[in-house]
C-alpha cells in the first residue's frame, strides 16, 4: 500500500505534539557528496503557531556545506496526503507507488535539485507507536533506492550515474526539548548493492540508550540484528566546523555551537550465522535547530556525513564493502 502522511484525527488530544517527517538522503559515490532533503510538519495543522520546514543540505568534498532551510506556517506551505511543499523545497511520495520526489531551489546557497528515487529494496515498517518521551514515534524505511534527475552543486551539474538514495518517513507525538534523542545511520555501498541501517532511541544526553536495530539490505535480501545481537559504539569527538541552521535560531543558542559529537561510529552485529563490523568516519557535521511551536523547547538534530568501511563474515560467504553514509544524532 502506498505510504501517506499521518495527520492527527480531529479529536486527538495530543494534536499539539504532532510531527511528520519525509526524508531523502542522496549518496553521490562518484563525486563524494552526501545530500539531505526533507520536509517536516510540527504541531497541530490548524494552529497558526505550527510550522512546516523544508531543508536541502548537501556536503561537497571541496565546497563544504551547500543549501539551506525554509520555515513557514501551514497556511503558506502546501501539504497534501503524500507531500510537503514550500517555495524552495518540496518532498513528495508518488500516489501510485514508492517513488520519492525531492526538489530544491537554493541557487544562492549552491543547491538546485529535481530528483526521483525509485525503491530497490522492500520497505521496513514500524507502524506500532513506540514510547518516545511523553509521546510516541513510528517510522517507515526504504533502505535502497535508485536515483535519477538533476542536481547542481555550486553552479555545476552533479553526475548521478552512480548515485543511490535512502528514504525514511517518521511520525508521532512528541515535543522538541523533551528528554529524548536518537541515533540513526544509513550507510550505502559504492557499488549500490548494499545499504546498512542503524537505529536506536536515547535520552537527550545520549547517556541512556535503547536497544539497537541493524539491518543489511543486499541483493534483494534483508538481514536484521536486534537487542544483544547489535551494538553501536560512538568514539572520539568531532572537532570540525559545524554548519548551523536556521541561522536566527542558531544565534540564540550559542551554548550549542560546539556540541560533543562523535568522530567515529563502530557498528557490530552478529547472530551466530553472520557477523558485521562497520566503521564510519565523520567528515563534516551540520546542526538543525528544531523548535517546539506551542511552548518553549528546542532539540538539536545533527547530521554527520562521511565514509565507511565494513567487513561481513558468515556461513553464506565473506566480503568487504565501503561507501558513503550519514549518521543522525539528535539531542
Amino acid at each position: 500500500m502506498p505510504d501517506t502522511l499521518r495527520p492527527p484525527p480531529p479529536l486527538d488530544p495530543a494534536r499539539a505534539r504532532y510531527k511528520d517527517w519525509l526524508h531523502l538522503n542522496v549518496f553521490d559515490h562518484a563525486g563524494g557528496s552526501v545530500g539531505l532533503f526533507n520536509g517536516s510538519l510540527h504541531g497541530a495543522p490548524e494552529d497558526a503557531r505550527s510550522r512546516v520546514i523544508g531543508t536541502a543540505l548537501v556536503h561537497h568534498p571541496a565546497l563544504g556545506w551547500l543549501g539551506n532551510t525554509e520555515v513557514a506556517g501551514f497556511d503558506t506551505g502546501v501539504v497534501t496526503a503524500r507531500g510537503i511543499a514550500l517555495a524552495q523545497v518540496a518532498v513528495a511520495l508518488a500516489p501510485s507507488g514508492g517513488t520519492v520526489h525531492a526538489a530544491a531551489t537554493f541557487a544562492g546557497d549552491g543547491v538546485v535539485a529535481s530528483l526521483a528515487a525509485t525503491p530497490r529494496s522492500a520497505p521496513l515498517d514500524v507502524d506500532l507507536p513506540l514510547p518516545f518521551g511523553e509521546g510516541w514515534i513510528s517510522w517507515r524505511v526504504v533502505p535502497s533506492l535508485a536515483l535519477e534527475g538533476r542536481l547542481s552543486l555550486g553552479g555545476d551539474p552533479c553526475d548521478l550515474g552512480r548515485a543511490t538514495a535512502y528514504h525514511d518517513h517518521n511520525w508521532g507525538r512528541w515535543r522538541w526539548g523533551d528528554d529524548v534523542g536518537w541515533e540513526w545511520g544509513a550507510f550505502a555501498s559504492a557499488g549500490g548493492g548494499e545499504t546498512i541501517v542503524v537505529s536506536r532511541t536515547t535520552d537527550r544526553e545520549h547517556s541512556t540508550r535503547g536497544p539497537a536495530l541493524v539491518t543489511i539490505d543486499r541483493a534483494g535480501r534483508r538481514r536484521a540484528f536486534a537487542g544483544s545481537q547489535a551494538d553501536v559504539t560512538c568514539a572520539g569527538r568531532f572537532d570540525g566546523r559545524l554548519r548551523r541552521i536556521p541561522g536566527a535560531l542558531a544565534a540564540l543558542h550559542g551554548d550549542r555551537a560546539h556540541p560533543s559529537l562523535p568522530e567515529r561510529v563502530v557498528v557490530s552485529a552478529r547472530d551466530g550465522f553472520d557477523a558485521l563490523e562497520l566503521t564510519f568516519t565523520v567528515r563534516a557535521a551540520a546542526q538543525l535547530v528544531a523548535a517546539e511551536p506551542t511552548r518553549r523547547g528546542y532539540s538539536f538534530i545533527h547530521e554527520l556525513v562521511g565514509a565507511w568501511q565494513a567487513r561481513r563474515r558468515g556461513i553464506s560467504g565473506s566480503y568487504d564493502s565501503a561507501g558513503l553514509g550519514v549518521f543522525e544524532w539528535v539531542s
